[in-house]
Formats: structure tokens, sequence, C-alpha cells
């Protein structure tokens, strides 16, 4: 029973984890991108050999980053349609009863407290959030 309430954690932790490092490795990118424009209204004016070697080459790893954070948005998007048909089947406060618990990690109490399930209500939604999530992401 503790084996796979800690799976679950873990998973919603992993895909906490993979949407942050998404996240970031965008901000990343785009970032590079702005540095790569930079170089390319730099170096478009020069007319020398040098210039045109160093704006095509900014423009090559523009257009690098653009296909990196394609890719990365690919496969965020992919994990978050894999969380919605985990998250799609249930109700509006089975939803924030997923939220309390995986997200906030709320206790069971404070879930029923708040959702004004009863303790035993709360205990079986996550259990059936947790087989979801196995079944999904382990399976």
């Amino acid at each position: 029973m503790e084996d796979s309430k800690q799976e679950a954690k873990n998973i919603v932790d992993k895909i906490k984890k993979l949407l942050f490092n998404y996240d970031m490795a965008i901000v990343y990118a785009k970032g590079e991108i702005s540095f790569r424009e930079a170089d390319m209204e730099l170096y478009k004016s020069n007319k020398g050999k040098y210039g045109a070697k160093k704006f095509a080459l900014a423009r090559i790893d523009k257009e690098r980053f653009e296909i990196y954070i394609e890719k990365i948005n690919n496969a965020k998007n992919e994990l978050l349609e894999n969380l919605s048909l985990v998250l799609d089947k249930y109700n509006d406060k089975y939803k924030q009863v997923f939220m309390l618990f995986f997200i906030e990690g709320k206790s069971y109490q404070d879930i029923a407290d708040i959702t004004h399930y009863s303790f035993e209500a709360v205990k079986v939604i996550i259990k059936r959030f947790k087989n979801d999530l196995l079944t999904m992401f382990v399976a």
C-alpha cells in the first residue's frame, strides 16, 4: 500500500519536475534566439566576408533554437495530454482533490475539510488517481 502511494507521489513529482524543466529550456532557448537576432542585426549591414559569415551562423543558430523550442513544446504538450486523459474522466470536485493532494501536498483530512467530502471518500478518490497514474505512466 505504501509502495503504490510513494510510486504515485514519485510520478507526480517527476511530472512537476519535467514541466518545470521544459519551461526553463524554453526560456533559455528564447534568450539564445534573442542573442542570435542581435548578432544578425549587427552583421546584416556588414558587407565583408567576415560579416556575412557571422550573419549566416547567427541565422542557423536561431533556426536551431526555434526547432528546439518546437520539440520541447511538443514534448510538454504530450505530457499534458496524457495527464489530461487521467483527469478528464473526473468531475471538477475530484480534480480539486487531485490538485490539493498531489500538487499542494494537503493531507486527507485537510482535503476533506476543504471539499466537504468524507475522509473515506477522499481516500477512495486519491486511490483512484494513484491507480490511474500508475496505469498511465508506469504501464
